[in-house]
């Protein structure tokens, strides 16, 4: 966990002229979001995707699926894109599907790095796996 980040910022550096993603999770991406003070040091032109549902996902799921109910995966609520600002990156806070695309065009252009927050429901917990179908 928290592994994207600074291998999107190194792959970066190493490929100046190639666009760079990195996907993360906000329990992973919180682990070493320290290092975007490196990618606005050195222009790393990457960017990052947070998937927000405030919690550790995956350990939440493998909990549940052995019976041992939650057990510290809860996050609290972390504002990613303005965090991004603070270190001087480019930070986009997205909370409807349609806001996604200009955002991604927006920071795929920026010269720098930038954070993408993506804000999901709590019941989202891996792309194959939702808790309960969302409402209508």
């Amino acid at each position: 966990m928290g592994y994207g980040l600074p291998a999107a910022i190194a792959a970066a550096i190493a490929r100046p002229n190639r666009p760079v993603i990195a996907l993360a999770g906000d329990g992973g991406f919180a682990m070493t979001m320290s290092e975007l003070e490196t990618a606005v040091r050195e222009r790393a032109r990457v960017v990052a995707i947070v998937f927000d549902n405030e919690r550790y996902g995956t350990i939440w799921d493998h909990q549940e699926q052995r019976g041992a109910g939650e057990l510290a995966t809860d996050l609290g609520p972390i504002d990613f894109a303005a965090a991004a600002r603070a270190f001087g990156a480019n930070g986009v806070r997205v909370e409807r599907d349609e806001e996604f695309e200009p955002a991604l065009r927006d920071a795929l252009a920026y010269a720098g790095p930038t954070v993408i927050h993506l804000l999901l429901d709590r019941r989202w917990v891996s792309i194959d796996r939702l808790l309960e179908p969302p409402e209508a």
